[in-house]
């Protein structure tokens, strides 16, 4: 069976790159013959290893200069680019005759659906349909980004399958009828658990406000008020740095939390502490926390749309906080400081749940899904 997956680029540090890096590297493993297609790779690495089997093509659009652009010269790079992609990915498409070729939710959307190269068309969605909501604007803007969504609808149904990441967010595509629901990957798979004997917690992502680091400090000052020896570690890199910086001065938090940058090693982190917490505004999946969890750490986590109430079995592995409850949230962390039974409870629960999240599993799904889809 032979599979395309087209992306952007694949040297970027970021969540799409990292699962199409990874599911492309385990079907290549399991004897697929496996493609990438990319618009703006240029001759630039692979952030993320993926397996020398699967092929690699870049089509040369770079999309992304045009962010330089002025507006005349912007809007007449929007056409042509779309009229280049579409050429060079026809050309490619019926060169490699693949039996399914997967939109991953960018500028190939609308293409591929019309695309005759005799393959089955799906698309996967690393976010939610929250997003959408999360940035529409207000006035007539919003109303075109309403118009957006109604024409991102209409090319939706065109897909042969529409995957999506959390039985929360397909609920939330109830319009179209060919929705699936796979988790992603896990992509930590360690036999080894964390002590949870060491005074740290830990929440890992990007300083950008949709993590909501904001909202984790806030939560850190009223636990400071009554434990001393805990600390907490910011494991990433963004955009907000100096802000989060300036907020933890501010409130006297410099020697108990800690921004500890992007991590080479983001198990040996896990492994290193007792508990993690996760205070994002909107997500698609939140991977980090089924890779906490893998770990055997016990979570908190704010029930933001969409993800964490798909992972978390609240009370059983974790706890799911109101989004936003910045009171309930530091109340939830100090029960597992304070209760080192709980968290011991707690964490040999999340190791056990995490194991839904395994390669083995997820990509027993995505084989049943492609020969389902090719038996229509």
């Amino acid at each position: 069976m032979k599979i395309v997956y087209c992306v952007p680029s694949m040297y970027r540090l970021g969540g799409v790159e990292r699962i199409v890096a990874k599911k492309a590297s385990l079907l290549a493993k399991r004897g697929f013959d496996v493609s990438i297609i990319t618009t703006d790779q240029g001759e630039r690495p692979c952030y993320f290893e993926i397996d020398d089997k699967v092929k690699l093509y870049d089509l040369g659009i770079n999309y992304e200069k045009n962010s330089k652009r002025f507006f005349l010269s912007k809007l007449y790079h929007f056409f042509y680019n779309k009229y280049l992609h579409k050429k060079r990915i026809s050309r490619l498409l019926l060169e490699l005759k693949a039996d399914i070729v997967i939109s991953t939710f960018f500028n190939e959307m609308g293409i591929l659906p019309k695309m005759k190269d005799g393959s089955k068309k799906m698309i996967e969605f690393h976010f939610s349909k929250h997003l959408f909501h999360f940035f529409r604007r207000k006035g007539w803007k919003g109303i075109v980004d309403d118009y957006i969504m109604t024409q991102y609808t209409k090319t939706l149904r065109q897909y042969d399958r529409f995957v999506v990441l959390s039985k929360e967010d397909a609920e939330n595509w109830s319009e179209l009828d060919n929705v699936e629901v796979i988790y992603n990957v896990c992509p930590i798979e360690s036999s080894l658990k964390s002590q949870l004997t060491e005074h740290r917690v830990i929440s890992v992502g990007r300083y950008e406000f949709q993590k909501g680091y904001d909202r984790l400090i806030d939560a850190w000052a009223l636990i400071s008020k009554q434990v001393s020896d805990w600390t907490l570690h910011l494991v990433g890199e963004g955009s907000l740095r100096q802000e989060l910086e300036a907020k933890i001065k501010e409130l006297g938090l410099e020697n108990s939390i800690f921004l500890a940058g992007a991590s080479k090693d983001v198990n040996k982190d896990y492994l290193n502490s007792s508990i993690a917490v996760f205070t994002s505004r909107h997500e698609g999946f939140l991977l980090a926390l089924v890779e906490a969890e893998s770990t055997g750490l016990p979570v908190v986590s704010f029930d933001t749309p969409c993800g964490p109430k798909d992972i978390i079995r609240n009370g059983e592995d974790g706890f799911l906080v109101s989004n936003g409850n910045i009171e309930e949230l530091a109340e939830k962390l100090l029960l597992l400081i304070k209760d080192e039974s709980l968290r011991r409870t707690m964490g040999n629960k999340a190791y056990d749940n995490s194991r839904r999240f395994t390669e083995e599993i997820i990509m027993s799904q995505w084989v049943s899904l492609f020969e389902n889809v090719l038996k229509q």
